[in-house]
């Protein structure tokens, strides 16, 4: 459903709007506001696909709210709706990467059009996977989503083309941000920044997955430090030592917290303890050598922390349903399945 915001400062225009984008599928008026200002503040603070933007208005006008929340958020689309029928306003707004300038009265046909081109735009643009990966975030279930994440990268692997790659995959991680990190505005520079993405992703699906899991365990991560902003002193320390042998005493410690107190409330946010966790994070970091680098097994379970090389392929094979010498002999195994079933 996407989420209409429709801002003017006259009530019945407001109503008389909302009536003609209420009757078209998928598409849900969710906010109003009187002035610009009112419109950006909810733009910073909530999930918004399209605006309707009346240009006077008190306060702060439709081209200046505009500016601003595209600013803020470049994948908001805006529609300008005005009586005023100036070249040069138009010009302005469209300058501005307004998507439209619309002349009131307004004819309901235009609306319908400008909406069904969006959801078609939208439809051809995201990238479509059979998980529902929302429903793992909202129920605070990282065990279930980590036991997913190979899904969708293969559903991403076997979907992607070359040429557009990268743009759907910042789009696809930019919609999941947005809808559960409303208050953390990242534009696709400062993705790219944090989530590095580089061309011979594509050509290797277990590299979308380790990819794919930083960017959930990001979201997780954000969202339970909000609540318990005491788990973010347990992050920093986890974050910072994962390549040691660290024990759950060591944390307990060294963040002067409870180890009952931080069991409880991590299984309430991440649906797993905090050593699972740890052991997740090590064998991604460890795919990661595996995938990139030359080193032999031996020198990458030491360097993620193990001292043992039996524990070290135990827990992969636990966490990952598969034995550390498969998983690099991947693109090997692979090829001779496909040759084996032409």
């Amino acid at each position: 459903m996407y989420k209409v915001l429709i801002v003017d400062d006259e009530e019945l225009v407001r109503q008389a709007m909302a009536k003609i984008v209420s009757s078209v599928e998928n598409f849900e008026v969710k906010f109003f506001a009187k002035n610009g200002q009112e419109a950006l503040d909810i733009c910073k603070n909530e999930k918004v696909d399209i605006v309707f933007m009346d240009i006077m208005m008190p306060i702060k006008d439709g081209i200046v709210a505009s500016k601003e929340i595209l600013d803020i958020n470049p994948d908001i689309s805006i529609y300008i709706v005005s009586s005023y029928n100036s070249f040069e306003l138009a010009q302005k707004a469209l300058k501005n990467k307004i998507k439209q300038y619309v002349i009131k009265p307004t004819d309901s046909t235009v609306i319908k059009t400008i909406l069904s081109n969006f959801k078609d735009k939208k439809q051809k643009e995201e990238i479509s996977v059979s998980v529902n990966v929302n429903k793992f975030i909202e129920e605070n279930d990282f065990s279930g989503l980590y036991d997913n994440i190979s899904i969708i990268a293969k559903e991403i692997y076997n979907n992607c083309s070359q040429s557009d790659f990268k743009d759907n995959m910042y789009r696809f991680i930019s919609v999941i941000l947005y809808s559960f990190l409303p208050t953390v505005k990242k534009n696709k520079i400062e993705l790219q920044q944090i989530f590095p993405l580089q061309d011979m992703y594509l050509k290797d699906e277990r590299l979308i997955f380790i990819w794919l899991f930083k960017v959930y365990e990001y979201i997780f991560i954000k969202r339970s430090e909000d609540r318990y902003p005491i788990l973010k002193d347990i992050f920093s320390y986890i974050e910072k030592n994962i390549v040691n042998n660290i024990s759950l005493n060591d944390i307990v410690k060294n963040c002067n917290v409870s180890q009952g107190y931080l069991s409880r409330i991590f299984k309430k946010e991440f649906n797993m303890t905090v050593m699972n966790y740890i052991h997740i994070k090590k064998i991604n970091i460890a795919k990661e050598y595996i995938c990139l680098s030359r080193m032999n097994i031996s020198e990458i379970f030491f360097k993620v922390g193990y001292n043992e090389f039996s524990y070290f392929c135990k827990v992969f094979k636990k966490y990952e349903k598969t034995t550390v010498s498969r998983f690099r002999n991947y693109n090997a195994i692979k090829e001779n399945c496909m040759s084996e079933n032409p």
